[in-house]
C-alpha cells in the first residue's frame, strides 16, 4: 500500500480519513508523492490532455489541484488557471512551483464556498478535476453548481470495485453528469479502473 493511503482511507473500517493537510506536510519526511502527482506519464493524464488539446479555454479551475502538476499543464500563454485544494500546504507548494498560476485553499465540499468563488469570477470556461470526487461527499450538488458556472467539465477518476469513496460506480457518476451536461467523451480504462468524462453544459 502506498505511504499516503493511510491519510486518505481507513481500509479496515471502510471510511474516509481525509487528512490531506497532514499528508502533504509529511511527504518530504516520509519520502512519497501523493497520488504520484509528478508522474505525468500516467495514461489517464495523457488522455485528459489529449482531449483538451483542441480547445482553448480562457478561464480554467482545477478542483483538487494538489501540488499543481496538472494545473501547470493546463496553463497556456493566453489563459487564466486557478487551482483549488483543501490543503494549504499543497497550495503553498504549488504556488512556489508555478508562480504564473493562482492557487487557493478552499473546501469545495462546502458548496457555498465554490458558489461564492464562481460569482466573483463571473463563471469559467472549464472546470477540471482529477482523482478528487471520491473524497467529496456532496459531489452531486457540486456538479449542479459547476453546471451553472462553467461551459465545460472534465473529470478523471479512479473507481475501484466496491469503493470506499463517495462515488460508488461509473454508472452513477456518468448519470449525474448527464443530468447537467452533454457528454462529449466517455472513456473507461478497465485495467486501471479509471473513468474519464468530458462534457459541455447543455445550453451551449
Amino acid at each position: 500500500m502506498a505511504k499516503y493511503h493511510k491519510y486518505v482511507f481507513d481500509v479496515k473500517n471502510r471510511k474516509l480519513v481525509g487528512d490531506f493537510e497532514t499528508m502533504y506536510q509529511n511527504e518530504s519526511k516520509e519520502n512519497f508523492d501523493s497520488w504520484h502527482q509528478d508522474d505525468t506519464r500516467q495514461l489517464q493524464r495523457k488522455i485528459d490532455l489529449a482531449i483538451l488539446e483542441d480547445y482553448n479555454f480562457s478561464k480554467i479551475i482545477d478542483i483538487g489541484c494538489g501540488k499543481g502538476s496538472l494545473s501547470h499543464l493546463l496553463k497556456k500563454k493566453n489563459n487564466y488557471v486557478l487551482g483549488l485544494d483543501i490543503s494549504q500546504t499543497a497550495v503553498n507548494i504549488a504556488q512556489e512551483r508555478f508562480p504564473d498560476i493562482d492557487f487557493l485553499s478552499t473546501d469545495v465540499n462546502q458548496i457555498e464556498n465554490f458558489s461564492s468563488l464562481m460569482n466573483k469570477m463571473g463563471g469559467v470556461n472549464l472546470v477540471f478535476t482529477s482523482e478528487v470526487f471520491s473524497y467529496i461527499e456532496n459531489w452531486k450538488e457540486l456538479l449542479v453548481e459547476i453546471s451553472k458556472s462553467s461551459e465545460y467539465f472534465m473529470i478523471s477518476l479512479y473507481i475501484p470495485e466496491n469503493p470506499i469513496g463517495f462515488v460508488k460506480s461509473e454508472n452513477d457518476l456518468v448519470e449525474e453528469i448527464e443530468k447537467n451536461f452533454e457528454v462529449i467523451e466517455h472513456i473507461s480504462l478497465n485495467t486501471t479502473n479509471f473513468v474519464i468524462v468530458f462534457a459541455k453544459r447543455k445550453n451551449i
